[in-house]
């Protein structure tokens, strides 16, 4: 500035620039938030468009397409890939995951279904049928048993009488 306290041409000009440099680096600022909103905004939109297109056809293929190729790969399926999984796994399942299911199960096995196994076998009637055949059939074997040994017993007996007091066998 001047001796005079008033801004020369030159200085006015000087400070006129900066503050329209200034105005300008405000209206950049706003301009470039509000381009980033709008480009933010912008990318969501087109983002769920893109998704909502995206699951359009894969919701028509998961309720129609799906379901038929399953279908149709079924039978391949049960006779020939379910039994390589099966015969893959049974050692796996033999040597480690039975073994484990079993030691958590027995005990309630033991405990609830047992005693219930039980009971029924012990009003089932035809058990009891079976118990009484199987009883008869132990008591005849024993019979028999007794009257051959009874009989053979006898024959000894009387072949010793007969040597004893010399008397000729019996006819």
């Amino acid at each position: 500035m001047s001796d005079n306290t008033r801004a020369s041409l030159p200085e006015l000009a000087l400070g006129s620039a900066v503050l329209a440099a200034d105005a300008a680096r405000g209206l950049v600022r706003r301009a470039a938030g509000l381009g980033t909103e709008a480009w933010q905004s912008g990318k969501q939109a087109a983002a769920t468009q893109v998704r909502s297109a995206a699951a359009a056809p894969l919701d028509w293929a998961e309720q129609n397409l799906i379901p038929k190729v399953v279908d149709d790969l079924m039978p391949y399926l049960v006779s020939s890939v379910v039994p390589r999984i099966i015969d893959g796994l049974t050692p796996y399942l033999v040597a480690t995951a039975v073994p484990r299911i079993l030691d958590g199960v027995l005990p309630q096995i033991r405990a609830q279904v047992l005693p219930l196994l039980i009971e029924d076998l012990t009003q089932s009637p035809q058990l009891r049928e079976l118990i009484t055949e199987q009883s008869r059939d132990v008591v005849a074997d024993a019979a028999t048993d007794l009257r051959d040994s009874t009989a053979a017993a006898d024959d000894r007996v009387e072949t010793g009488v007969r040597r004893l007091f010399h008397l000729a066998p019996a006819r």
